[in-house]
């Protein structure tokens, strides 16, 4: 059904958005022209609003808010013509032409007051709404034969602070009459009013229940019409997707965060199904996200890197295009896509089909349906070990339990809280096994339900036990083992949270945990810094514990790894992870914004280069090679990586390139690059 998405790297999503206000709405739309220029920039498949937030529709439809021109009918046969694809867009759960027309429809709070995300209202999955959803996606799938549905605002998450991780919310608990009617004919009881934590728990729950069974009826709706269609939808295979069960992994990812576009690609990577990540075309943000209805484009070195991020792990990068409410686009948005795609169009057969070469499993064990309480620290512990290793250039992945383990030299337990018996026996047997685990924080506290254990699931791996929490907002790490203090600081090292208390049973300490003199009050700082160390009040930090034939280091502490107050912990786990490995796979003299993975494809390896410093900002250069990376040199077990011999390096497409081979490894220097550099072995 999805085949054909495994082979697509150069999407647009198209957001065309004109609301009733705008000037001459649609009068200077032209299909042709548009059709053609996508053409010229190397366009393969475009994702057209037919349905925005406003409840506009741009195609005849029998309930929505009409539009001048049917814009989906002109742009379709357009787009057949030049081989392009074109997937429709659909606004789901926002929808202010039929909230407004009916209030009613609405998700509210317990006063009663309308949920919403800026200008625009929640609607309930509940309310008959969701019949009338469900009309115009059989209108569009009726009528139109596209490649495949993008539907947009699922809720899904539960309300959790996201910082910037990009999932749509489920408003908990929607206490619209139609969601009460539904959770009493379900349950027998009413709606609480000031739910309980455990309650809530069951409330998203159920709620999710109710989103899952709609839709299942819009994906039946759709196939019913257009059965080799791909559908997916917003954040669809996320970490925190409660469903997944689109056919496509689609999320948002946006500059300056382009570590975090890797974390999400890198977890994409590691699922079944082909994936995409999204992201705006534009600079300014919103409340909502990114820049998608930003007039102002980004450069092309930014949309070069966040596409070359993606390409990286196999994925689409997914760029979106603001065209005037007029139907106008302006013809140097298609010369900054056209650097983008026709770079990408090179080296495609280089992207196809690549799965990932690792010494290290990133273990992500969210699960937001059942443990939804938990799903967010999870995800942001795993994005911590992703941001330490990253700046090694250690190979690794981001797994689940349900992988095999063996393959990997070490694996990687950060705040992974909620894991079953099942997960936690896997782990157990990698390590007794001879295997090496680092874990950190509340790793394995909790059942799969987020049901608090009374001692780690994993205590005898770890050699200690749970004995709650050090009495302290935060706390000082200070390193005890000479080779950690050498290599990483022999400073105490802020630890910006509270600690896990432990009790030793037969690990040995590497590193302790110290409370400060006394908590963070106005009253007790020392002229705007932190009480200091007492050196009295020491707890174990660092641990180390031999079992079986393998061995598990535990941080007593949930890590953090990102921005400047993180650093030394950046520093500790990177060393860690680096310290396990021992003989990495790979080897590279590039600097730590230069991201390098490695993908074999059949019968090559193929490395790629990426230069997150061209994306800066800050030191965003407009001279193409400004910031060229010279004398980058590689070194690499390709016998491990699991390639028998090498015969030629060459840079994708065609350029050969200079090397030498000792024993298992070769060596090389990478030739000249700015942005993204795609080296292969053969």
């Amino acid at each position: 059904m999805s085949h054909w998405f495994r082979q697509s790297f150069r999407k647009l999503h198209l957001l065309y958005v004109s609301p009733q206000w705008a000037l001459r709405r649609g009068e200077a739309f032209d299909a042709v022209a548009l059709a053609d220029a996508y053409e010229r920039a190397g366009v393969d498949c475009v994702q057209l609003y037919c349905k925005d937030h406003h409840g506009v529709c741009y195609y005849p439809s029998s309930l929505g808010l009409q539009y001048p021109r049917d814009i989906l009918g002109e742009l379709l046969p357009e787009l057949k013509k030049r081989g392009i694809r074109l997937m429709a867009y659909m606004s789901m759960f926002f929808d202010n032409y039929a909230t407004g027309l009916h209030p009613e429809w609405r998700a509210v709070n317990e006063l009663g007051d309308p949920q919403r995300s800026g200008p625009f209202f929640h609607a309930s999955v509940c309310s008959p709404y969701a019949e009338f959803l469900l009309t115009q996606l059989d209108e569009v799938a009726t009528g139109y034969d596209v490649d495949g549905f993008w539907l947009d605002i699922v809720p899904l998450a539960r309300h959790l602070p996201q910082e910037v991780w990009m999932i749509q919310p489920h408003p908990v608990p929607d206490y619209s009459l139609h969601a009460q009617k539904r959770y009493r004919e379900a349950t027998g009881h009413g709606l609480p009013v000031h739910p309980s934590a455990t309650e809530i728990d069951g409330i998203y729950e159920f709620m999710t229940g109710e989103v899952d069974a709609f839709m299942n009826k819009a994906y039946a709706t759709l196939r019913k019409h257009r059965p080799d269609a791909v559908i997916t939808y917003n954040a669809a295979g996320a970490p925190g997707d409660p469903l997944d069960s689109a056919d496509l992994i689609s999320i948002e990812g946006h500059a300056p965060h382009y570590t975090r576009q890797s974390f999400i690609a890198r977890w994409a990577k590691g699922q079944q199904k082909p994936f995409e990540m999204m992201t705006a075309g534009g600079l300014a943000r919103t409340p909502l996200g990114g820049g998608w209805n930003s007039l102002d484009q980004k450069p092309a070195a930014i949309l070069q890197l966040e596409a070359a991020i993606v390409v990286a792990q196999a994925g689409n990068p997914t760029i979106g295009q603001v065209p005037f409410p007029d139907g106008a686009t302006d013809p140097a948005q298609f010369e900054t896509f056209a650097r983008v795609f026709h770079p990408i169009r090179e080296i495609e057969p280089w992207l196809v089909g690549a799965k990932g070469v690792s010494d290290v499993g990133v273990v992500l064990a969210s699960k937001p349906r059942s443990a939804s309480a938990h799903w967010q620290r999870m995800t942001a512990s795993a994005e911590a070990v992703h941001e330490a290793l990253i700046a090694e250039h250690i190979q690794y992945d981001i797994i689940r339990l349900t992988e095999d383990l063996s393959r990997y030299r070490v694996v990687v337990l950060a705040e992974q809280t909620a894991l079953s018996d099942t997960e936690v026996e896997a782990l157990r047997s990698y390590v007794k096994a001879g295997g090496s685990l680092i874990a950190a924080g509340s790793a394995s506290l909790h059942d799969e339900r987020g049901q608090p254990r009374p001692d780690f699931a994993l205590a005898d791996v770890f050699g200690a036990h749970h004995a709650g929490t050090v009495p302290a907002d935060f706390v000082y790490l200070t390193l005890e083992d000479a080779t950690l203090r050498s290599l990483v600081t022999a400073v105490p090292i802020i630890v910006d949270q509270p600690g896990v208390a432990v009790t030793l049973a037969g690990a040995h300490r590497l590193a302790s945990l110290i409370e400060p003199e006394a908590r963070r009050t106005d009253a007790t700082t020392v002229l705007w810094g932190d009480a200091p160390p007492d050196w009295a009040q020491a707890h174990p930090g660092l641990i180390e514990n031999r079992f079986g034939a393998g061995s598990c280091r535990y941080l007593a502490f949930p890590i953090k790894c990102d921005g400047l107050p993180n650093a030394w912990v950046k520093r500790l786990v990177g060393q860690l992870v680096r310290d396990a490995v021992e003989e990495p796979l790979l080897a590279t003299t590039a600097s730590p914004g230069v991201e390098v993975t490695l993908n074999r494809q059949g019968d090559r390896l193929v490395v790629h280069f990426c230069n997150h410093h061209a994306g800066d900002p800050n030191r965003l250069s407009f001279v193409d090679n400004a910031l060229a990376m010279q004398g980058v040199e590689l070194r690499l077990d390709f016998k491990r990586a699991g390639l028998a011999k090498v015969s030629r390096v060459y840079a994708a497409p065609a350029s050969d390139i200079a090397f030498a081979v000792v024993g298992d490894h070769v060596a090389l220097t990478v030739p000249e690059f700015v942005v993204h550099s795609v080296v292969v072995l053969e």
